[in-house]
């Protein structure tokens, strides 16, 4: 009987383990590309050369020093651009011109020139002059012109604003003479007034260490929070953590906090406290990772990686291998398809590690280190998408080894990897998007279509008829200008109803119209987003 039940139970452990062996999606490496030096800080994916298939962007420090474009579906080259030196920040990838197609930013850190390059093509469009950063530049409509402006930090203290159209500076704010502006710009409406703002914080062993926001059009100060008391690298994210319609804004800081701040005036809702010598570099993200309708925020610290609940409070805690760090902070998507959100980010030693975003339980290990055979430090956050055309996910990151200043035994390698069964959320860039909020919006569900690099835009309006308010539901599958016009059915232009610059996914726009405008009829919507229009008819019926 017990030989039996010995047997039984040898037997009922096998399949158990074949069962999850055969259910555990195991990444595998898609291509590599070799390069002579780290890549820090991101990549950026997006269909840039309008073939209908993604591109990846990623740029090099010193002993490289270049910029590249790569075929994301093989790793193929598209295009590179040799600035000379070390870039520490990254590329962004945007319509900055507004001719519906998508140019590439790069603001260099050792020459101080900021750089925006012909996404097709690679050649440079216009190079502006600056200060030199480590911050990855932001894009939003700051001054209510109706064109995209890009922001970022500068080692002199500063903040420069550059206008997307020809690169002319449009501003240079000085917030701290004696410090560097390392964190990338928070672009978001931080008192509710309707107009863009920014915040910043400052990298200053000379001085005291602060949080600012200040206006998008103005730069007038609206406060100022003295709560760091270290050093912060990484910008902030922001999202309503509390449900009560306003903003909040987490910065990690090297006093191993992570602060959460109302933005509206910057006052402390709460910090928790990482553990000694757990500095947070990367930025803080957030998601709803327990699927329980409230944002939860990802910390990495030195050797941990941290989910904290909206209220402030530990949800789980995990111990990264080797104690290693992971500096650039992580990526969410649903990899494995199975509605829940995981966890992959890159650490010190050149592993990549997924983790399961409700428990903190490692799902999987990737060493890529074993794989290239030496120190490959992943001082770098993954991007993640379907790149290569097979209906799951890719993620995609820089490893690498740097012995300043003896840069000529530098080298770095670009890994793409298959991570599950999942198709959507990407996480296309760092800090996830153009304002750089570091949140997966909850409409990840339903909202974001499984082919992020297909361009088109889905236009609802309703009531239909209607009488004095209208509400219009835009789709973009892109980040890009969006200009709505009312039209008489000859195509006449009527009246303007929105022009401003979002990102990807869905927005709503309550419409209003004074009483008897226009007069009953039938009108066309257009709505328009660089080259694409999507135009409908509506119908304003007696009042």
């Amino acid at each position: 009987m017990k030989k039996d039940l010995r047997i039984f139970m040898i037997v009922f452990w096998l399949s158990i383990l074949s069962f999850q062996q055969a259910n555990c999606q195991v990444p595998e490496i898609k291509w590599h590309y070799d390069v002579n030096a780290p890549a820090f800080g991101q990549a950026a994916s997006a269909d840039i050369d309008n073939d209908g298939k993604p591109e990846i962007v990623f740029s090099t420090y010193m002993n490289d020093g270049e910029i590249y474009a790569l075929n994301a579906e093989n790793g193929s080259l598209l295009w590179h651009y040799k600035t000379g030196n070390c870039n520490d920040a990254g590329p962004v990838i945007y319509d900055v011109d507004m001719d519906g197609n998508p140019e590439v930013i790069l603001a260099s850190s050792c020459l101080t020139w900021t750089y925006c390059f012909d996404g097709a093509t690679g050649g440079v469009k216009w190079q502006t002059p600056t200060g030199g950063t480590d911050s990855p530049p932001s894009i939003g409509d700051v001054d209510n012109d109706g064109k995209p402006e890009i922001l970022h930090g500068e080692f002199n203290g500063s903040v420069i604003c550059i206008n997307g159209e020809d690169g002319s500076i449009s501003w240079e704010k000085e917030i701290d003479g004696n410090a560097s502006i390392q964190t990338s710009a928070s672009i978001l409406d931080v008192d509710g007034n309707g107009q863009l703002d920014f915040v910043v914080a400052n990298w200053s062993y000379a001085s005291s260490n602060h949080i600012w926001a200040f206006r998008g059009d103005n730069r007038q100060q609206l406060w100022q929070s003295d709560l760091p008391t270290d050093v912060i690298y990484h910008g902030g994210s922001f999202a309503d953590l509390d449900g009560d319609g306003k903003p909040e804004l987490a910065f990690g800081c090297y006093d191993y906090n992570v602060y959460l701040l109302n933005a509206e005036d910057g006052s402390e809702k709460w910090h928790f406290y990482m553990g000694n010598y757990n500095y947070v570099g990367g930025p803080v993200v957030l998601g709803d990772v327990n699927n329980d309708d409230h944002y939860e925020l990802l910390a990495a610290g030195w050797y941990k990686m941290k989910a904290i609940r909206s209220t402030g409070t530990e949800l789980w805690n995990y111990n990264i291998p080797g104690y290693a760090s992971c500096f650039r902070g992580t990526a969410l998507s649903d990899i494995d398809g199975d509605n829940i959100l995981e966890l992959v980010f890159g650490t010190s030693e050149g592993k990549v590690i997924a983790l399961e975003g409700e428990s903190g339980v490692k799902k999987w290990i990737l060493d890529l280190a074993a794989e290239y055979g030496d120190t490959l430090d992943i001082d770098h956050a993954p991007v993640i998408g379907d790149f290569d055309g097979d209906g799951k996910l890719e993620g995609f990151v820089v490893g690498g080894f740097t012995d300043y200043p003896n840069i000529s035994n530098d080298y770095g390698r670009a890994y793409c990897f298959s991570l599950g069964d999942g198709t959507t959320p990407p996480w296309p860039m760092f800090q996830h998007d153009v304002e750089r909020s570091s949140c997966l919006k909850p409409d990840w569900h339903v909202g974001i279509p499984a082919q992020a690099n297909t361009r088109e835009i889905i236009v609802n309006a309703a009531p239909n008829p209607f009488h004095d308010n209208l509400r219009i539901r835009v789709s973009l599958s892109h980040p890009g200008p969006v200009r709505m016009d009312l039209c008489d059915l000859s195509g006449r232009f009527i009246q303007q109803l929105v022009n401003n610059n979002i990102h990807s996914g869905d927005f709503v726009y309550e419409i209003s119209f004074l009483p008897g405008e226009p007069a009953p009829g039938t009108y066309l919507l257009k709505v328009s987003s660089g080259k694409l229009t999507k135009t409908i008819k509506v119908f304003k019926i007696e009042d």
